[in-house]
């Protein structure tokens, strides 16, 4: 919000709102039948992403798993998953991707950060050598911190 000659502005509130509904709307559409519509996952198979450290914490690895997919056992919130993630680079835009990323870091009582178009494009470039999903060794080498444009 911004205070504009006195008057309060509530242009950035709204196009935030537009984005959060079209960020929960692709969400239900690409992640919800493993995540779960309530972001809670599948036990031992998809992790939870309400109240993970991965969707919470920095944007960086969580850019890095949408863009690259994850395979191999996971461990999130002490317990074990193994289920496999698709990469979505060649299927969702930058744009796209920072919705549901958004949407997902701040539902269910999430407080990450949004993600911008342009930080998914700066991890876009970043990874665009890699043909393989990440594992939870790759994970563990991404620094926890938000991704810088």
């Amino acid at each position: 919000m911004a205070i504009l000659g006195g008057a309060l502005s509530l242009a950035p509130l709204a196009a935030f709102s537009q984005d959060a509904k079209r960020g929960e709307q692709l969400y239900t559409m690409n992640c919800a039948a493993c995540h779960q519509p309530t972001g809670t996952g599948i036990p031992a198979v998809y992790p939870p992403l309400a109240g993970s450290s991965i969707t919470t914490g920095g944007s960086k690895r969580a850019v890095a798993i949408v863009l690259n997919g994850l395979q191999g056992p996971i461990t999130v919130n002490g317990m074990q998953y193994n289920g496999p993630m698709q990469p979505w680079k060649a299927i969702l835009s930058d744009d796209k991707i920072a919705s549901i990323l958004t949407y997902v870091r701040q539902a269910w009582g999430n407080k990450g950060t949004p993600v911008t178009t342009e930080q998914v494009k700066a991890a876009r470039a970043e990874y665009a050598q890699r043909t393989s999903p990440l594992n939870e060794a790759d994970l563990t080498a991404i620094a926890d911190e938000d991704i810088k444009p």
